[in-house]
């Protein structure tokens, strides 16, 4: 044992002593934070900064592994060093082992200088899981110089051992999601990065940076990763040679596949399961939430009938941080992108309490379960797309919307959030009274437009053309909801969405609308879509109100609904827990997937 000790701290000795080593372990990942973690808005965005972080310790991981482990011990046989060790009473395996002992020793320390500079350079909240972190991190430094030390073993010069390194680097390195977000590469390239060790490696990271996951949370990674650690040492040890004179057999370079096994097994599995896949679209989607974002110098309706003329707005992790009467710090000191908002009015996103999600609107829904499940999926993009943040709908014997609505909440998928309260009966709904009478309001509107696909206005048309005339009933419903607002009732606005002639998405606009010509002051109409909405279906404390702590779902829109309620349909910005919401793209991308 004391021999063998004694080589590990003169390996550690000399390893400490090589510049590359320095290099690939800290110099060039300090180079890659530095210029990313500026380029990349680290400052405003901890979905940035935990992207970056990941990306230099994924630099660390591979350039330990690769260079500092297989090049090295290539470079240790070509020099004739191993040779001496031959005659000494030592195995392969001590310097092997000694090889990784080493390599994690001296990359270990980059995770908690790395890690420091996030939290001195951009102000980053250390996870609480940090023992995980370091766990997945040690694990992947230990197997990628296993790995490292096989291709050392296989390759018979220098020159083919570069090739060899380069070969696994660059691929390891790019589709691995460190440098090239997985969620921006087509499905089936995501699809190949699945069989890679470093896409595990990185999917672990991301998962207790941005997730908050534990280690428990991360076996299967983990155990791919410990597994290929054992498969690499035992390999390289068969495959070990003292001298360069000694040539390795080609056939016994298929050894390098068994360290491989354990990701093409995995791979497999997730290409059935599509379980990282999903993941990948959480933590994306939970990065864009991250994003610090101050709105300034807007109206801001803030819900329960309060407006501040010149105010500003602070989105911090998803939530609203703080609200400012009048001017509000720069931007650049509160370490947040600014949106200029000047002449626009921040609202909460409204709330549709009455909606019939499992109905189309413009047909009969589909009877199959997988196209049931695409179409509400699709509907709740159409209710987001138009500011609308939250629906109450009626259940569905499969349970969809429930599984839909928790989809929503951890960023499985974009939409409206399905808040739990079933829809109200009693409540009236003017745009469902006027479709009964025959008039389809939303023919012309532009948002049903916006989110209906040709074919769907052509049904639409075509359902309005033959729609049996009702009329009698709009004057009544009107009547109704005026006096039982007049008399204190706080009423919240439903819509029916999704009976015939009422597709998902633009209608709750018309309602309000509505409501506005049936003498109900827009104040009072804005106050019952948001914050009377967010409490009668059971959001309190979290939805339907700007206030610091609650959830940043909210719209900004052109002009001034308190004058003109029809302002409401000007959406210029769109806001779900703390991600601007790309309209367009999230729906093209809804769409896409029904193909």
């Amino acid at each position: 044992m004391r021999p063998y000790l004694a080589y590990l701290r003169t390996t550690l000795r000399l390893t400490a002593r090589d510049r590359v080593v320095v290099f690939f372990n800290y110099l060039m990942p300090l180079i890659f934070f530095a210029a990313f973690g500026e380029g990349f808005g680290a400052k405003t965005s901890q979905g940035a900064l935990t992207q970056v972080l990941s990306m230099v310790l994924m630099f660390g991981v591979l350039g330990s592994g690769f260079f500092g482990g297989g090049l090295r011990a290539t470079i240790d046989r070509e020099a004739g060093i191993l040779r001496r060790f031959k005659v000494a009473p030592i195995s392969p395996a001590p310097i092997l082992l000694a090889s990784i002992i080493t390599g994690w020793v001296l990359f270990i320390p980059s995770l908690f200088l790395f890690a420091g500079l996030a939290k001195l350079r951009y102000g980053m909240e250390i996870p609480q899981n940090f023992l995980s972190l370091f766990i997945i991190v040690s694990a992947g430094a230990c197997a990628f110089r296993a790995v490292g030390l096989i291709v050392a073993a296989v390759a018979n010069s220098m020159a083919e051992s570069q090739i060899i390194i380069q070969l696994l680097y660059l691929p390891m390195l790019m589709l691995s999601g460190a440098t090239v977000p997985l969620s921006i590469m087509p499905d089936w390239l995501q699809a190949v990065a699945q069989f890679l060790p470093s896409t595990h490696l990185y999917l672990g990271m991301q998962g207790v940076l941005v997730r908050g996951e534990s280690i428990a949370q991360n076996l299967d990674s983990l155990g791919a990763m410990l597994l290929t650690l054992g498969v690499g040492l035992f390999v390289s040890i068969k495959l070990f040679r003292w001298e360069k004179e000694e040539k390795i057999k080609p056939a016994s370079k298929l050894w390098v596949l068994a360290v491989l096994a354990p990701f093409i097994a995995s791979g497999s599995y997730q290409a059935w399961s599509k379980t990282n896949l999903t993941k990948t679209q959480t933590i994306t989607r939970q990065m864009r939430r991250s994003n610090t974002i101050l709105i300034r110098n807007a109206r801001l309706f803030v819900g329960d009938g309060r407006v501040i003329e010149q105010g500003s707005l602070l989105v911090k992790n998803g939530k609203i941080a703080a609200i400012y009467d009048g001017p509000a710090p720069e931007a650049e000191s509160l370490r947040a992108e600014a949106v200029e908002a000047s002449g626009r009015t921040v609202l909460p996103a409204l709330i549709d309490s009455g909606v019939m999600l499992m109905m189309p609107g413009t047909g009969a829904p589909p009877t199959e379960a997988g196209q049931l499940q695409k179409n509400m999926e699709r509907e709740l993009a159409s209710y987001l797309y138009c500011g609308i943040g939250g629906v109450r709908t009626a259940p569905d014997p499969m349970g969809l919307s429930v599984l839909l609505g928790r989809k929503v909440v951890v960023g499985e998928i974009p939409g409206a959030e399905v808040l739990a309260a079933p829809p109200d009966p009693s409540t009236p709904s003017l745009i469902a009274a006027h479709t009964a009478g025959g008039e389809a309001l939303l023919l012309k509107d532009a948002l049903a437009q916006q989110v209906l696909e040709a074919p769907e206005m052509e049904a639409f048309a075509a359902m309005a053309a033959q729609a049996k005339r009702q009329p009698g009933g709009e004057a009544q419903a009107a009547e109704q909801v005026k006096s039982r607002m007049t008399s204190g009732e706080r009423l919240a606005p439903v819509t029916r969405s999704g009976m015939p002639l009422l597709p998902h998405g633009p209608a709750l606009h018309r309602e309000m609308q509505l409501w506005v010509q049936a003498g109900v002051p827009a104040a009072e109409v804005l106050r019952a879509a948001t914050f009377t909405a967010a409490r009668a279906a059971g959001a309190a404390g979290r939805l339907g109100l700007l206030a610091p702590g609650y959830e940043a779902t909210l719209i900004i829109v052109d002009g001034n609904p308190l004058e003109d309620i029809s302002a409401t349909t000007r959406l210029s910005f769109v806001m779900s827990k703390g991600e601007h919401v790309s309209r367009q793209d999230m729906l093209d991308k809804i769409r896409e997937k029904q193909k």
